[in-house]
C-alpha cells in the first residue's frame, strides 16, 4: 500500500477548467483508468492523516478500502457537452471496457456552490468504479480558482463495513477536527448505498464515506441521456 503522488484524483490532461471536447475523451479515459489503479493501492491511514491532519485510530480502523474515485472534469456551458461524454462511455460499454454507466444530476453542487452539475458513474469488469463530475460554469462558482473547484469536486470514497460506520466516521471526524464539516448524508438509497461527504474547509477538499449494503450482484444498470442513444437518464443515487 502507498500514498498517492497528489492530494486528490485528477486527469492532468484537463487543466483549463473547462469540460473536455470529444477529441480529448480517449486521453481523459486513459488517465482515469491510471488514477483508479493508483488510488486502489493507497494506504488509508496515511491518506486520512494527509487529508485532515490526523488519523484517529478509532476512525481509521473502520475503513476497509477504496470504494471508488471521483474526478472533476471541468465546467460545462451546455448539457450537450456532458451528454457527449456519456455517449463516449456508452461506446466503451458496448465494446466491453465497461459493465455499466449511470448518470444523474448533482445535489451537492446547487446546494453548496450555487450551480447545477452532473455526475457519471462507470463500472469496470474488474469491479472498480470511477465517477466523473462537472458543474455548469455559472454564478459565484465561476469566481473560485480552477484548482479549488477541482478539490471541491474530485475525491476519494472510502468504504466502511456498515451503515452505522458511515454515521460514526462522519460524526467522529466532524466532531474531532474543527475544519472538517459533514456536507451531505444519504441513508440506504435505492441501490443500497449509505454514504456521506466531508469537506476540509481549510484546504477546500472533499472525502466521501460509503457503505455498499449488498455488493453488486451483476453489472450496474446502464443509463443514457437524451441525445445519447435515446435511452433516457438513469438517476440511481445522489452525488
Amino acid at each position: 500500500m502507498s500514498i498517492a503522488a497528489h492530494s486528490h484524483p485528477s486527469a492532468h490532461s484537463i487543466e483549463a477548467g473547462t469540460f473536455p471536447t470529444g477529441p480529448e475523451f480517449p486521453d481523459v479515459w486513459r488517465e482515469l483508468l491510471a488514477e483508479s489503479a493508483a488510488w486502489t493501492e493507497v494506504d488509508i491511514a496515511t491518506y486520512l492523516r494527509t487529508w485532515c491532519g490526523e488519523s484517529p485510530a478509532d476512525v481509521a480502523a473502520r475503513f476497509t478500502g477504496v470504494n471508488h474515485i471521483g474526478v472533476y472534469l471541468g465546467d460545462y456551458a451546455s448539457d450537450e457537452e456532458v451528454f457527449r461524454w456519456l455517449s463516449h462511455l456508452e461506446g466503451l460499454r458496448r465494446d466491453g471496457e465497461l459493465t455499466g454507466v449511470e448518470m444523474g444530476p448533482s445535489y451537492i453542487s446547487p446546494r453548496q456552490y450555487g450551480t447545477p452539475g452532473w455526475w457519471l458513474s462507470m463500472s469496470l469488469p474488474d469491479g472498480r468504479v470511477i465517477e466523473t463530475f462537472t458543474c455548469r460554469h455559472f454564478g459565484a462558482w465561476t469566481g473560485r480558482p480552477v484548482p479549488e473547484r477541482r478539490r471541491l469536486m474530485s475525491h476519494v470514497a472510502l468504504e466502511v463495513s456498515t451503515a452505522e460506520d458511515v454515521r460514526e466516521v462522519l460524526g467522529g471526524l466532524e466532531g474531532a477536527i474543527a475544519h472538517v464539516e459533514a456536507i451531505a448524508y444519504t441513508e440506504a438509497d435505492e441501490v443500497g448505498h449509505t454514504y456521506g461527504h466531508l469537506r476540509n474547509n481549510a484546504t477546500q477538499s472533499v472525502l466521501e464515506i460509503v457503505h455498499d449494503a449488498g455488493a453488486k450482484d451483476g453489472p450496474a444498470a446502464s443509463g443514457s441521456a437524451p441525445g445519447a442513444d435515446g435511452e433516457g437518464v438513469s438517476l440511481p443515487r445522489e452525488a
